[in-house]
Protein backbone atom coordinates (compact mmCIF):
# COMPACT_ATOMS: atom_id res chain seq x y z
CA UNK A 1 0.00 0.00 0.00
CA UNK A 2 2.98 2.33 0.61
CA UNK A 3 3.86 2.36 -3.07
CA UNK A 4 0.37 3.29 -4.27
CA UNK A 5 0.89 7.12 -4.25
CA UNK A 6 4.19 6.75 -6.15
CA UNK A 7 2.59 4.47 -8.71
CA UNK A 8 -0.26 6.96 -9.12
CA UNK A 9 2.20 9.82 -9.70
CA UNK A 10 4.09 7.73 -12.27
CA UNK A 11 0.86 6.92 -14.07
CA UNK A 12 -0.14 10.59 -14.17
CA UNK A 13 3.31 11.56 -15.47
CA UNK A 14 3.17 8.89 -18.17
CA UNK A 15 -0.30 10.01 -19.21
CA UNK A 16 0.82 13.66 -19.29
CA UNK A 17 3.89 12.82 -21.39
CA UNK A 18 1.78 10.75 -23.79
CA UNK A 19 -0.74 13.60 -24.08
CA UNK A 20 2.04 16.12 -24.78
CA UNK A 21 3.50 13.83 -27.43
CA UNK A 22 0.12 13.45 -29.11
CA UNK A 23 -0.45 17.22 -29.01
CA UNK A 24 3.01 17.82 -30.47
CA UNK A 25 2.34 15.22 -33.18
CA UNK A 26 -1.03 16.81 -33.99
CA UNK A 27 0.36 20.34 -34.12
CA UNK A 28 3.45 19.38 -36.10
CA UNK A 29 1.69 17.38 -38.80
CA UNK A 30 -1.21 19.86 -39.01
CA UNK A 31 1.39 22.51 -39.80
CA UNK A 32 3.04 20.16 -42.32
CA UNK A 33 -0.31 19.56 -44.05
CA UNK A 34 -0.92 23.31 -44.27
CA UNK A 35 2.46 23.83 -45.92
CA UNK A 36 1.74 20.96 -48.30
CA UNK A 37 -1.69 22.43 -49.06
CA UNK A 38 -0.16 25.85 -49.87
CA UNK A 39 2.20 24.14 -52.29
CA UNK A 40 -0.72 22.23 -53.86
CA UNK A 41 -2.73 25.45 -54.25
CA UNK A 42 0.27 27.02 -55.97
CA UNK A 43 0.36 24.06 -58.37
CA UNK A 44 -3.37 24.56 -59.05
CA UNK A 45 -2.79 28.23 -59.86
CA UNK A 46 -0.03 27.17 -62.27
CA UNK A 47 -2.24 24.51 -63.86
CA UNK A 48 -5.03 27.07 -64.40
CA UNK A 49 -2.65 29.85 -65.45
CA UNK A 50 -4.43 32.44 -67.59
CA UNK A 51 -7.83 30.81 -67.05
CA UNK A 52 -8.50 31.35 -63.36
CA UNK A 53 -7.15 31.49 -59.83
CA UNK A 54 -7.87 30.41 -56.27
CA UNK A 55 -10.22 32.89 -54.57
CA UNK A 56 -9.99 31.62 -50.98
CA UNK A 57 -9.43 28.64 -48.73
CA UNK A 58 -11.90 26.97 -46.38
CA UNK A 59 -10.38 24.32 -44.11
CA UNK A 60 -12.85 21.54 -43.27
CA UNK A 61 -10.31 19.56 -41.21
CA UNK A 62 -6.51 19.47 -40.84
CA UNK A 63 -6.41 17.19 -43.89
CA UNK A 64 -9.27 18.55 -46.03
CA UNK A 65 -9.91 21.93 -47.62
CA UNK A 66 -12.22 23.56 -50.12
CA UNK A 67 -10.99 26.35 -52.40
CA UNK A 68 -13.45 28.39 -54.52
CA UNK A 69 -12.06 29.52 -57.87
CA UNK A 70 -12.59 32.58 -60.05
CA UNK A 71 -12.43 31.56 -63.71
CA UNK A 72 -12.28 33.61 -66.89
CA UNK A 73 -15.78 34.72 -68.06
CA UNK A 74 -15.26 32.88 -71.36
CA UNK A 75 -14.76 29.58 -69.54
CA UNK A 76 -17.41 26.89 -69.92
CA UNK A 77 -17.26 26.29 -66.14
CA UNK A 78 -19.39 28.09 -63.55
CA UNK A 79 -19.07 28.17 -59.73
CA UNK A 80 -15.88 26.14 -59.77
CA UNK A 81 -14.29 24.81 -56.59
CA UNK A 82 -11.32 22.60 -55.80
CA UNK A 83 -11.37 20.01 -53.02
CA UNK A 84 -8.05 18.84 -51.63
CA UNK A 85 -7.75 15.68 -49.52
CA UNK A 86 -4.40 15.07 -47.83
CA UNK A 87 -3.20 12.17 -45.74
CA UNK A 88 -4.56 12.50 -42.15
CA UNK A 89 -1.04 12.75 -40.74
CA UNK A 90 -2.23 14.61 -37.65
CA UNK A 91 -4.09 11.48 -36.45
CA UNK A 92 -1.66 8.52 -36.17
CA UNK A 93 -4.34 5.81 -36.20
CA UNK A 94 -6.19 7.26 -39.21
CA UNK A 95 -2.91 7.80 -41.05
CA UNK A 96 -1.89 4.18 -40.46
CA UNK A 97 -5.25 2.89 -41.71
CA UNK A 98 -5.05 5.15 -44.77
CA UNK A 99 -1.55 3.91 -45.58
CA UNK A 100 -2.57 0.27 -45.17
CA UNK A 101 -5.52 0.80 -47.52
CA UNK A 102 -3.31 2.49 -50.09
CA UNK A 103 -5.03 5.85 -49.71
CA UNK A 104 -3.73 8.63 -51.94
CA UNK A 105 -3.79 12.41 -51.67
CA UNK A 106 -6.33 13.66 -54.21
CA UNK A 107 -7.57 16.83 -55.86
CA UNK A 108 -11.15 17.13 -57.10
CA UNK A 109 -12.26 19.88 -59.48
CA UNK A 110 -16.02 20.55 -59.41
CA UNK A 111 -18.03 23.01 -61.47
CA UNK A 112 -21.37 23.65 -63.11
CA UNK A 113 -21.57 23.76 -66.90
CA UNK A 114 -23.31 26.31 -69.11
CA UNK A 115 -25.93 23.66 -69.87
CA UNK A 116 -26.70 20.84 -67.46
CA UNK A 117 -26.15 17.34 -68.91
CA UNK A 118 -29.29 15.35 -69.59
CA UNK A 119 -27.65 12.17 -68.29
CA UNK A 120 -25.56 10.80 -65.44
CA UNK A 121 -22.18 9.40 -66.39
CA UNK A 122 -19.45 8.05 -64.10
CA UNK A 123 -16.05 7.14 -65.51
CA UNK A 124 -13.42 5.39 -63.39
CA UNK A 125 -9.80 4.82 -64.30
CA UNK A 126 -8.53 1.41 -63.24
CA UNK A 127 -5.14 -0.22 -63.65
CA UNK A 128 -4.27 -3.87 -63.26
CA UNK A 129 -0.83 -5.44 -63.12
CA UNK A 130 -0.21 -8.91 -64.49
CA UNK A 131 3.07 -10.74 -64.09
CA UNK A 132 4.58 -12.96 -66.73
CA UNK A 133 7.64 -13.53 -64.53
CA UNK A 134 8.22 -13.80 -60.83
CA UNK A 135 10.51 -10.81 -60.82
CA UNK A 136 9.73 -7.63 -62.68
CA UNK A 137 12.53 -5.37 -63.96
CA UNK A 138 13.14 -2.49 -61.56
CA UNK A 139 13.29 -0.02 -64.46
CA UNK A 140 9.78 0.80 -65.69
CA UNK A 141 11.18 1.43 -69.17
CA UNK A 142 11.42 -2.34 -69.53
CA UNK A 143 7.77 -2.84 -68.59
CA UNK A 144 5.19 -3.54 -71.29
CA UNK A 145 1.89 -1.67 -71.11
CA UNK A 146 -1.27 -2.35 -73.06
CA UNK A 147 -4.17 0.09 -73.33
CA UNK A 148 -7.57 -1.58 -73.35
CA UNK A 149 -10.86 -0.31 -74.68
CA UNK A 150 -13.31 1.12 -72.10
CA UNK A 151 -15.75 -1.20 -70.37
CA UNK A 152 -19.18 0.45 -70.39
CA UNK A 153 -22.09 -0.50 -68.13
CA UNK A 154 -25.23 1.41 -69.07
CA UNK A 155 -28.96 1.44 -68.39
CA UNK A 156 -29.70 3.14 -71.73
CA UNK A 157 -30.64 1.23 -74.85
CA UNK A 158 -29.33 3.97 -77.14
CA UNK A 159 -26.10 5.95 -76.97
CA UNK A 160 -26.17 9.71 -76.96
CA UNK A 161 -23.66 11.48 -79.18
CA UNK A 162 -22.39 13.54 -76.23
CA UNK A 163 -21.51 10.40 -74.26
CA UNK A 164 -19.46 9.01 -77.16
CA UNK A 165 -17.58 12.31 -77.45
CA UNK A 166 -16.84 12.35 -73.72
CA UNK A 167 -15.57 8.77 -73.77
CA UNK A 168 -13.26 9.66 -76.67
CA UNK A 169 -12.01 12.72 -74.78
CA UNK A 170 -11.27 10.62 -71.72
CA UNK A 171 -9.33 8.17 -73.89
CA UNK A 172 -7.14 11.01 -75.16
CA UNK A 173 -6.56 12.29 -71.60
CA UNK A 174 -4.96 9.11 -70.24
CA UNK A 175 -1.74 10.99 -69.51
CA UNK A 176 -3.47 13.06 -66.83
CA UNK A 177 -4.30 9.94 -64.81
CA UNK A 178 -7.80 10.95 -63.76
CA UNK A 179 -9.10 8.72 -60.98
CA UNK A 180 -12.71 9.39 -61.96
CA UNK A 181 -14.78 11.83 -64.01
CA UNK A 182 -18.48 12.46 -63.38
CA UNK A 183 -21.28 14.23 -65.25
CA UNK A 184 -24.72 14.71 -63.70
CA UNK A 185 -27.86 16.82 -64.24
CA UNK A 186 -27.69 18.26 -60.70
CA UNK A 187 -25.06 20.65 -59.36
CA UNK A 188 -22.12 20.23 -59.64
CA UNK A 189 -22.61 19.11 -63.24
CA UNK A 190 -18.98 18.08 -63.69
CA UNK A 191 -16.26 16.75 -61.41
CA UNK A 192 -12.83 15.25 -62.04
CA UNK A 193 -10.54 13.68 -59.45
CA UNK A 194 -6.81 13.13 -59.86
CA UNK A 195 -3.91 12.43 -57.53
CA UNK A 196 -1.79 15.19 -56.03
CA UNK A 197 1.28 13.67 -57.67
CA UNK A 198 -0.39 14.12 -61.08
CA UNK A 199 -0.99 17.79 -60.27
CA UNK A 200 2.67 18.20 -59.30
CA UNK A 201 3.77 16.71 -62.63
CA UNK A 202 1.63 19.17 -64.60
CA UNK A 203 2.47 22.23 -62.50
CA UNK A 204 5.25 23.30 -64.85
CA UNK A 205 3.33 22.70 -68.08
CA UNK A 206 1.20 25.85 -68.00
CA UNK A 207 -2.53 25.39 -68.51
CA UNK A 208 -2.27 21.88 -69.99
CA UNK A 209 -4.35 20.33 -67.20
CA UNK A 210 -7.06 22.99 -67.57
CA UNK A 211 -7.18 22.43 -71.33
CA UNK A 212 -7.67 18.70 -70.75
CA UNK A 213 -10.53 19.46 -68.35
Amino acid sequence: MGHTPAMLVDSILCAAILLLLLLAWYAGFSHYNRRRARRALHWIDCAFSGHGAIAGVQWRSPARLLAPMVLHPNSCFRQAIVRLVLQPRQAPAKWLVSRLRGGDEEVTFEADLETAPAFTLEMHHQRWLGRMRRRLPSDRKDWRFRHLMPLVITTRREWQREISAMMAALQSARGCDFVNVNFRPSSPHFSATFSLSTLARHAGSGAELFNVL
